[in-house]
């Protein structure tokens, strides 16, 4: 029998769980039970246990080449690598600086920050983030400028809890939401109660709606508000538990999720291998080894400027 959506997800929210090694006795023995109630559940879960082991296994035997002996490279490269490296360098260099002067809150690379804001309500900055704050009296308004980060809201009715970015505003109706910016969209998903999305767009309308716990929608200016999507809250904040997880999910995804939490670019040049569908649960930590074991697994091939700029090929 097929293996259904919803246990699919019921298997990545139990693995990632355990995985975290903070699971009390009565969180084991339900577990054991949910293992117990199908042969489908302990199917789903064997497979991604096997899955995430091989790729654990795969990629300790990887030699990953020193930045003293990088690949001949193809008469193509030559010209647009040293190119785009030199881009990537002035954005490494010249985009923090503008953040980290607005900002009254900010991450590095690889780093995580819990931030306890003078309403009692407390923020979780993931990676490479930066967040600009502004409480008094009257207003409860925050700015995400970069990356991501997860809301704990303290009720205050006479003083609304806002988080703006580029592309809208979201408003607490309840406790709890996580909010993450890409280059082109802003992400919302809620863990407890709901929140207000508020978007303006270019022609001057504003569109408002609700998110429920458990959902998910996306929305920019340009595109407009996205349909709510139904989410696992645990995958959805498995970054505060340092594990990233992915469930078929094009290779492009994958390493631009992975830049967020490596000092350098992991780059791919062929739109057709960005397609390719990855799974895995993958620790944030560990940005090298996890490309390690995906060149391994799918199969291809990597040229290395160090560990700071790396273009995965065929």
């Amino acid at each position: 029998m097929k293996i259904s959506a919803e246990i699919k997800a019921a298997a990545r929210d139990w693995w990632v769980r355990l995985d975290s090694g903070k699971l009390s006795p009565n969180e084991h023995a339900e577990f054991t039970r949910w293992l117990a109630a199908d042969p489908l559940h302990r199917q789903a879960y064997e497979q991604l246990r096997e899955l995430w082991g091989a790729l654990d296994a795969i990629a300790p035997r990887i030699t990953i080449p020193a930045a003293s002996k990088p690949k001949q490279l193809a008469w193509r490269w030559q010209w647009a690598l040293p190119a785009l490296a030199g881009g990537c360098l002035a954005l490494w260099l010249f985009n923090p600086v503008w953040l980290i002067l607005r900002a009254d809150f900010h991450t590095g690379f690889g780093e995580r920050r819990d931030v306890h804001l003078s309403d009692g309500s407390t923020v979780h900055l993931n990676s490479n983030s930066a967040l600009e704050v502004h409480i008094d009296g009257a207003q409860r308004q925050l700015t995400l400028l970069q990356g991501e980060a997860w809301f704990e809201v303290s009720p205050d009715k006479a003083r609304p809890f806002r988080v703006g970015t580029e592309h809208g505003s979201v408003t607490a109706l309840g406790t709890a939401f996580n909010v993450r910016l890409h280059h082109d969209k802003t992400e919302v998903s809620v863990t407890e109660h709901s929140v207000a999305v508020d978007l303006q767009q270019a022609d001057g309308k504003t569109l408002h709606t609700v998110v429920a716990e458990g959902q998910q929608i996306a929305y920019s200016a340009e595109s407009g508000m996205g349909n709510l999507q139904h989410i696992d809250s645990q995958a959805v904040t498995a970054w505060q538990r340092g594990k990233l997880v992915f469930e078929n999910r094009p290779l492009g995804e994958v390493l631009a999720e992975l830049n967020r939490y490596h000092r350098g670019f992991l780059l791919i040049n062929d739109p057709e291998l960005a397609q390719r569908r990855v799974n895995g649960v993958f620790r944030t930590d560990q940005a090298l080894s996890v490309l390690a074991a995906l060149e391994a697994s799918l199969q291809l091939r990597s040229t290395r400027f160090g560990d700071y700029l790396i273009v995965l090929h065929r």
